[in-house]
């Protein structure tokens, strides 16, 4: 159990002042077996119902224990409540993965994999959408990773397993688009490996963003990571604001109160511009009752992490992450404006580079922040490939189109420079009163 020396710190030179929806579900009822071939003693389900896919849960959860790469989006825990968060009026199902286990041959198969999917009626890859039915991974508003969980000992065969039922064209796609995932893992080494094999004809888009990789100690990664000038700053914003009160980093702990440390996170998000905009987490009910459920199974399993900026006993930054393996992801972070001057979230980001290097068993974070966000990118320097693979399922036109996309991105671009251009000519035309130009 956490110590209060390891749960709060107080910066030093401060005085001592005194503390002033509707439920959704998986629709078309059915469960459907289909042998693979590949590889014997393995199968594929496919679940359409959330009470079936309900039943899976500890043998779900225990896959994400053993999983060759993790991804806390993709855990009962957290793709349950989405499903009925952000599920509605969308054609989501599951595909399982199962194979005999050899520790007991005659018992329950072991599931080796899940695969959350979508059949989307048109493909928009390229920012304009075309009629070509396209089977992906399931991406829901506040999911930020889409890599598969497979288990270590038989991922090559869940894969190939996959790659098989997409072969029978019972979805009805042409086109496979896995989208969202980590590009430099080994669940991606396994895809190229399996396309390079069967020579898949395919199309890879990628971009990066911030992650955090432990150092050998905090000042170490802040040494190498931020220049000695920004770190000064960063001292003396924290010193100034410890001057006019007390202030204090807590870290969320087992005996902490979890319900209260939500309901702080809201509040603080609140009162910025996503509160003002109706953007706030807790502006939309579905999404106040997700994050608060997430966050509330995520700390009974041991998987939250949340720290918070105190300011004379009020939280002026909050924090949230998601623990998952060896890894982690930086979910959402919130601070109140009102103090914006000293940086609260950035001295709360540099709080918690070092409270992760004391978690021996957490070696990274996933930034899961857009690639141009200024704050993050500083702090963090290393990045994490993000990587989206189009594939043609065998279905007419599906190779076609992963074949003609380099051409249509090219297409595109130069139209939009056409469009562009013609605005500036014209533009320019009437400003001169040119021949030929009517004002």
């Amino acid at each position: 159990m956490a110590s209060e020396k390891i749960t709060r710190r107080t910066v030093l030179g401060a005085r001592n002042h005194s503390t002033k929806g509707p439920s959704a579900t998986v629709t078309d009822i059915s469960a459907e077996n289909v042998k693979n071939g590949g590889k014997q003693g393995t199968s594929v389900r496919v679940i359409r119902e959330l009470k079936e896919l309900e039943q899976y849960v500890p043998a779900w959860e225990d896959l994400a224990r053993a999983a060759i790469e993790p991804n806390a989006f993709y855990e009962p825990w957290m793709l349950l409540p989405a499903i009925k968060a952000f599920g509605e009026g969308r054609q989501v199902f599951f595909l399982l993965v199962e194979t005999v286990d050899p520790a007991r041959p005659l018992g329950p198969p072991l599931l080796s994999a899940v695969f959350p999917l979508e059949v989307n009626s048109k493909f928009n890859g390229l920012g304009k959408s075309l009629p070509f039915r396209t089977l992906s991974f399931w991406k829901h508003e506040r999911c930020y990773l889409c890599t598969p969980l497979l288990r270590s000992r038989y991922a090559r065969e869940s894969l190939t397993a996959f790659f098989e039922w997409v072969g029978t064209e019972a979805h009805g796609c042409s086109l496979l688009e896995l989208d969202f995932i980590a590009g430099d893992g080994p669940v991606y080494h396994l895809l190229i490996d399996y396309i390079n094999e069967f020579r898949k004809l395919n199309y890879v888009t990628n971009f990066t963003r911030a992650f955090f990789r432990q150092a050998a100690d905090p000042a170490t990664y802040l040494r190498d990571a931020i220049s000695g000038v920004r770190r000064k700053e960063m001292k003396r914003l924290e010193r100034r604001l410890a001057e006019t009160g007390r202030l204090e980093y807590l870290m969320l702990n087992q005996e902490s109160d979890v319900a209260a440390w939500i309901d702080e996170f809201l509040r603080v998000e609140a009162t910025g511009w996503k509160g003002q905009a109706g953007r706030a987490t807790a502006s939309n009910e579905l999404e106040r009752e997700f994050f608060v459920t997430v966050a509330t199974e995520a700390f009974r399993r041991g998987q939250l992490m949340m720290l918070s900026l105190h300011y004379d006993g009020r939280s002026i930054a909050h924090k949230c992450n998601f623990l998952a393996g060896d890894g982690s992801f930086a979910y959402k972070i919130a601070f109140d404006e009102q103090y914006a001057r000293y940086s609260p979230g950035v001295l709360l980001e540099v709080e918690n580079i070092n409270r992760l290097h004391e978690r021996a068993e957490t070696h990274w974070m996933d930034s899961c922040a857009d690639p141009d966000r200024f704050m993050i990118n500083q702090l963090w320097p290393a990045r994490r490939t993000i990587s989206t693979v189009l594939i043609g399922t065998g279905k007419a036109p599906g190779d076609l189109v992963v074949a003609a996309i380099p051409m249509l991105r090219w297409f595109i671009r130069k139209l939009v420079w056409l469009r562009r251009n013609l605005v500036r000519v014209t533009s320019i035309g009437r400003n001169q009163n040119l021949p030929g130009v009517q004002s």
